[in-house]
């Protein structure tokens, strides 16, 4: 229980002696501070608690504030935190390479979620991952990823990444576009690899699975490239720790 919790409210009678620490303890706290909702309740009277709407506290345990709305607590805020938080997008049109800037993983998160959705297509086009730090994009031969899938008339859709210079993740393809959806992992820890799963649709075929560049780099960015041009957009999100 922290300095500022309360445990009573203050009730004074006429005539009662307004002392100068319980003046003191109520320009300390502002609002009534409690532990938990139950001290907050107890304080208050328990079961024959008699509240006055708009009566607010702070709950310690939530780290929230309340007010009473004439017949229950309600939440002020802060609000529940999400577990992701928005980084940064883009849209692009006919392109066949598209940068992500080198400031889109930092230390802050360990796994990034990214999603890349291509709205038009000329024709069908195969799409290739590879990682960037400041010095540019990472072209060596050290993407391994395994990617399988079916075309939904029937038949395999599998792409393999070998010690290659960058990792095919699917493709896209038509008026219909492709929506692809990324993990990535550790991509600022230059003591762990960097890897990545997928999940994506396109071309009238879907794919799932993942890869990893085997050194271990740390990188700031991405670049995706097709083998044929096209338009859409993307999002970067970090996941939050806890």
């Amino acid at each position: 229980m922290g300095a500022n919790a309360q445990t009573t409210v203050q009730k004074f009678v006429d005539g009662a002696v307004l002392t100068a620490p319980q003046q003191n303890f109520s320009a300390a706290t502002g609002v009534p501070v409690f532990a938990t909702t139950v001290t907050r309740d107890a304080a208050f009277g328990g079961a024959n608690k008699v509240l006055a709407e708009g009566q607010t506290c702070y709950l310690e345990d939530a780290n929230v504030v309340q007010y009473y709305d004439g017949a229950a607590w309600a939440t002020v805020g802060p609000a529940a935190a999400s577990g992701f938080t928005f980084i940064t997008g883009a849209s692009f049109t006919g392109q066949t390479t598209v940068t992500f800037a080198n400031s889109v993983f930092t230390s802050g998160y360990q796994f990034y979620k990214v999603i890349l959705f291509a709205t038009a297509v000329g024709s069908p086009s195969d799409l290739s991952l590879q990682f960037r730090d400041n010095g540019g994009t990472k072209s060596t031969a050290n993407y391994y990823a395994a990617l399988t899938g079916l075309i939904y008339t029937g038949g395999a859709a599998n792409v393999l990444s070998s010690g290659t210079t960058s990792a095919g993740v699917g493709s896209c393809g038509g008026s219909g576009g492709g929506l692809f959806e990324f993990m990535i992992g550790n991509p600022t820890d230059a003591g762990l690899r960097t890897t990545f799963t997928t999940a994506s649709f396109g071309n009238d075929r879907g794919r799932s699975g993942g890869g990893m560049y085997v050194a271990n780099e740390a990188h700031t960015g991405l670049v995706f490239t097709g083998t044929q041009s096209f338009t859409g957009n993307y999002k970067v999100y970090g996941l939050a720790n806890s």
